[in-house]
């Protein structure tokens, strides 16, 4: 009598998350440089690939629900950012933010009371979606990189890619950690370089961008599971949407 076996599910390669992360830089940079508008769907998008992963990467309970309340804070929080940023100019873009922040708050906790299934795992399933949707907030930070021009757009995009194919080398993560902070600091400077501002503040905004790039790669790196699709997009997409804080509070202050 032979023994029949259920196959293993096929491992997701490991490059999943950096290529993820590579190309929503390339598509942020190449939307921002068209301007606001194009910026703001990029930034919608990045939030929406995050939503689709953030469950499965916390493995929270009823994801459909943490899904939702994490998208609707990208697209919501990306499209306020673009409406502030056209009303006045490219003046405080982000200035819509904290209220977007406080409903999506609002969404996450009404999601947890209108659970059916009993509500196991309340508290995991709260801090998990309030993590997701802050993260997905921060991305509205390229629709203000990209109200203030190119530079400040190309030059963190350039870094944030740069340092995510750092994050993916092999060997210790320190290595790669310190080799994303150098890379990410000369993409910086040669993004914004190309894009007609000065090397040295883009240098600057680069390594600010690898930073961040690469504390939450390291932090999200062990949770992504082997064999699932979504949460390995998602842990490419969550450095992208975390350095946009830098791209959009740093980067307009030096590479104006």
């Amino acid at each position: 009598m032979t023994r029949t076996t259920t196959p293993a599910p096929r491992a997701v390669p490991t490059a999943v998350p950096v290529l993820a992360s590579v190309g929503l830089a390339a598509l942020t940079a190449l939307a921002g440089g068209a301007g606001v508008v194009l910026a703001a769907a990029a930034a919608a998008l990045v939030g929406l690939v995050l939503a689709l992963g953030w469950p499965g990467l916390l493995l929270l309970p009823s994801p459909r629900g943490s899904a939702a309340v994490v998208a609707g804070t990208g697209v919501v929080a990306a499209a306020a950012t673009a409406v502030v940023a056209l009303a006045d100019d490219g003046r405080e873009p982000l200035r819509a933010l904290p209220a977007v922040l406080a409903f999506a708050v609002l969404g996450a906790f009404t999601h947890q009371m209108l659970r059916r299934d009993l509500r196991p795992r309340v508290v995991d399933g709260l801090g998990g979606s309030t993590a997701g949707l802050l993260l997905a907030a921060l991305g509205s930070g390229w629709v203000a990189a990209a109200a203030a021009g190119t530079a400040p757009v190309v030059s963190a995009a350039a870094a944030t890619a740069a340092a995510a194919l750092a994050t993916a080398l092999p060997g210790p993560r320190a290595l790669g950690g310190g080799v994303g902070l150098a890379a990410g600091a000369a993409a910086g400077a040669l993004g914004a370089a190309a894009a007609g501002g000065a090397a040295l503040p883009g240098a600057a905004v680069g390594l600010a961008v690898a930073a961040v790039v690469v504390l939450v790669a390291v932090l999200l790196a062990p949770l992504a599971p082997a064999s699932r699709r979504l949460p390995a997009l998602g842990r490419g997409a969550a450095p992208v949407a975390a350095a946009g804080a830098v791209a959009g509070l740093l980067a307009p202050l030096l590479l104006r």
